[in-house]
C-alpha cells in the first residue's frame, strides 16, 4: 500500500498467530509504503534474505524458529538493520540475549498500536533521513538552486551556469574565499559534454612555485634533478575533460604566458622536452582577486584574462544571499550526521535567526564547518547557545543575535583552537572537522603557534 502519508520504508512483520498478524499487518500498512509478513523465524529469515526490509518487527515465541534465532541470522548479514521484539515475557534472561544480538527495542504485548508506531518510527529515523539525503542529492542533479540556493543573488548565476555549461567556453569564477567556486566548477563540469571525463582541480597557490610548470605541463625525464622518469602534468591528465585552475592569480609570470599558449594552442612543451604534447582540455579558473582589476594594475596578464574570461561568473558571499542560509545549514547538518551516523539535531526557530545574522567570514565553507560540529555536539537540539560556541560569539549575542566584529585572524584561530580539543590533539581529524587540506592546517598551526 502506497500513499502520500506512508513513510517510504520496507517493513518486516514476523508473528506466528494469524489474527495478530493480519491485524498488526493492516496497521502497519496505513504507515509504511511496503509491509512484509512472515509465520515463523524461517519463513521470516527468508522472507528478509529475499525482500531485503528496511527494518524488522518480531515475536520471540514461534516454532520452527524463534525470534531471536531469526535476530541472529539476519545480524549476520545486515548487521545495520533495526531490530525490534514484541513479547510478552520480560524475563532477564530473554532481555539480556536480545540486547546481545543487538536488538534496538522491545515492546510488551499486547500490543498497542501507539506505542508500536513510536517505537517503529524512532529506530527508523536513521533510515529515513538517509533516503532524505539521497532524495535531497537527486534534487541537487535536477536542480542547482537546491545547492547553490535560490536567492536573487544566486539566481542570476544560475541561469548563467545554465547557458554557459553545455558550451567549450572557459570561464572565471570570482569571489571570496569559501563562496563554493570549486563546488561551482564542477557542477558545470558534470552539464558539460565532457561530464564522463576527468574533472581535474589544482590550487595553484598550493604549489611551490618550482614545481608548478611541471605539475601543470609534465616533464621529460632527465629535465632536472630528480627526474628519473617522463611523467604527465594536469593539462594532460584533463585530456578531454576540464582543468579547474584554483588561485589563477597565484600563477607566476612565467607560467601565465605558458598558460595563454596552452589555452590558445591546444598544445605545450613538458618541461625539458622538445616534442609538443597536443590536448583537449576545458579551463575554468577561479579567483578570490578582481582579475580585469590586477591586469590594469600589472599583477596578471591582460591577455591571459581575456582568453580564460569567455565568460566571467561572480558568486557573491554568503552574508549577500541571506535566504540561503537555512537551506544550505539544513543540507549540511545532515551530510554531517549521517556521515557520523547519528539523527540531525532539530534546529530551533532562534538558531535561524542567529545564523542569518552571523556575518560569514568564511562564506559557506565556514557555515558548513559549523554544521560539522553542531552535528557532533549539539546533540538532539541545536540551540542558541549550542551555536554560539560553534560560531565563537559571546553571551551578548546570543541574547541579541547581532553579529560581533572580529577580525579573521582571530576567527581562525579560535576555529582552530577548538578542532584540535575535538579531536583530542589530533591534527589529521582536526583538518578534516575544519574541512580545510592538512597542508593548509599545518600553515595554519605555524602562523598561531600552536
Amino acid at each position: 500500500m502506497e500513499s502520500n502519508d506512508t513513510l517510504p520504508l520496507k517493513v518486516l512483520y514476523v508473528e506466528d498467530e494469524p489474527y495478530l498478524r493480519e491485524r498488526v499487518g493492516i496497521v502497519l500498512e496505513m504507515h509504511f509504503d511496503k509491509v512484509l509478513t512472515a509465520c515463523n523465524g524461517r519463513e521470516g529469515l527468508d522472507t528478509f534474505l529475499r525482500e531485503r526490509a528496511d527494518i524488522v518487527v518480531s515475536d520471540i515465541n514461534m516454532p520452527v524458529m524463534d525470534g531471536l534465532e531469526m535476530t541472529q541470522r539476519i545480524r549476520e548479514t545486515a548487521p545495520d538493520v533495526p531490530v525490534i521484539i514484541c513479547t510478552a515475557f520480560t524475563e532477564t534472561a530473554y532481555l539480556l540475549k536480545a540486547i546481545e544480538l543487538g536488538v534496538c527495542a522491545y515492546v510488551r504485548k499486547p500490543l498497542d498500536s501507539r506505542q508500536l508506531m513510536e517505537t517503529i518510527t524512532h529506530a527508523a529515523t536513521p533510515i529515513l533521513q538517509r533516503i532524505e539525503l539521497e532524495r535531497a542529492r537527486q534534487r541537487e542533479k535536477a536542480s542547482l538552486g537546491f545547492i547553490l540556493g535560490e536567492s536573487p543573488a544566486m539566481r542570476e548565476v544560475i541561469r548563467q551556469v545554465q547557458k554557459i555549461a553545455a558550451t567549450g567556453f572557459s570561464i572565471i569564477l570570482q569571489g571570496e574565499t569559501g563562496v563554493g567556486k570549486s563546488h561551482l566548477a564542477a557542477l558545470i563540469h558534470g552539464m558539460s559534454a565532457r561530464k564522463d571525463a576527468p574533472f581535474v582541480p589544482v590550487a595553484l597557490g598550493s604549489i611551490p612555485e618550482s614545481l608548478v610548470e611541471s605539475e601543470l605541463f609534465g616533464h621529460a625525464r632527465g629535465a632536472f634533478t630528480g627526474a628519473v622518469r617522463s611523467r604527465k602534468g594536469l593539462f594532460e591528465a584533463a585530456h578531454g575533460g576540464t582543468l579547474f585552475l584554483d588561485d589563477v592569480d597565484c600563477a607566476p609570470p612565467a607560467i601565465q604566458a605558458k598558460l595563454l599558449r596552452a589555452v590558445e594552442e591546444k598544445r605545450f612543451y613538458p618541461v625539458g622536452s622538445t616534442v609538443a604534447s597536443e590536448v583537449d582540455t576545458r579551463i575554468i579558473a577561479a579567483s578570490n582577486r578582481d582579475l580585469f582589476k590586477d591586469t590594469r594594475e600589472g599583477r596578471f596578464r591582460e591577455d591571459l584574462c581575456y582568453r580564460l574570461g569567455d565568460l566571467v561568473l561572480t558568486v557573491p558571499p554568503l552574508r549577500e544571499r541571506i535566504g540561503d542560509i537555512p537551506v544550505l545549514a539544513r543540507t549540511f547538518l545532515l551530510e554531517a550526521a549521517l556521515e557520523l551516523n547519528r539523527v540531525p539535531p532539530r534546529i530551533q526557530r532562534d538558531v535561524e535567526t542567529m545564523l542569518a545574522r552571523h556575518p560569514w567570514p568564511g562564506n559557506v565553507r565556514e557555515l558548513k564547518s559549523a554544521m560539522k560540529r553542531a552535528a557532533l555536539f549539539a546533540g538532539e537540539t541545536l540551540t542558541a547557545e549550542a551555536l554560539s560556541r560553534i560560531l565563537f560569539v559571546s553571551d551578548r549575542e546570543v541574547q541579541t543575535c547581532s553579529p560581533r566584529l572580529q577580525t579573521l585572524d582571530e576567527l581562525e584561530q579560535q576555529a582552530v583552537r577548538q578542532a584540535l580539543d575535538a579531536a583530542d590533539g589530533n591534527k589529521t581529524q582536526a583538518a578534516r572537522l575544519l574541512d580545510v587540506e592538512y597542508r593548509r592546517f599545518k600553515r595554519m598551526l605555524e602562523k598561531y603557534g600552536l
